[in-house]
């Protein structure tokens, strides 16, 4: 199947990363970008697309840009205060989707904790979400809630604490239950998002390095 890839959140270390996947790959895919974040995105290979994931006028005209067959969201804030570019994107994002019937699917990276996930912490892991990242959390969250509600085909990715570095290409995927590590490789995320879309993996993977 040829695919035709728009990455939200392409400026983001771990976008990065998915972007030179990408490229690596030979998949055609274009970065939706803020205006002026342009050089972030360094692979010449990447089309850029402007636009201001919050504002859902730009989204859409990203989204009808080409005919896509897959949306990455990868999108974060570097404030772990919080913030709600991850659920209000997404939102705009399912939002456009529905209304023009188009029928991409969404690949998506939260983080292990989230739902049914959260009984698999272990009871520090727990205290740090609580006291350091709890709105981050809870963004991830309504995230979730706004993609399950809404579309029937997606992939939910959920790493563990993301660290950079070199691929290691050993990676852990579980549907339920705890991951054997607390740390994944954003490069190793990268490639396990690109692998999971090319074999067309839907529901939810929570993943760390094995």
């Amino acid at each position: 199947m040829n695919r035709n890839i728009l990455l939200f959140g392409a400026t983001g270390n771990t976008g990065v990363e998915i972007c030179k996947e990408l490229n690596t790959l030979n998949i055609q895919h274009s970065a939706f970008v803020r205006k002026g974040s342009e050089s972030k995105v360094n692979t010449n290979l990447t089309e850029i697309i402007s636009g201001d994931v919050l504002q859902k006028k730009d989204v859409e005209n990203g989204i009808l840009t080409h005919d896509f067959t897959d949306i990455i969201i990868a999108l974060g804030s570097r404030d772990l205060k919080g913030g709600n570019i991850r659920s209000l994107g997404t939102k705009n994002i399912v939002d456009t989707l529905k209304s023009n019937s188009l029928k991409c699917k969404i690949h998506i990276i939260s983080a292990h904790g989230i739902g049914n996930s959260w009984n698999n912490l272990k009871w520090y892991e727990k205290l740090i979400s609580k006291l350091f990242i709890g709105k981050t959390m809870k963004d991830h969250e309504l995230q979730e809630l706004t993609i399950k509600q809404n579309l029937s085909s997606f992939h939910i990715i959920r790493p563990v604490a993301l660290k950079n570095g070199e691929a290691t290409e050993k990676i852990y995927s579980c549907s339920k239950g705890s991951l054997p590590n607390g740390s994944i490789i954003r490069a190793d995320v990268a490639k396990f998002l690109v692998k999971s879309m090319i074999e067309d993996t839907s529901g939810i993977s929570s993943i760390c390095n094995s």
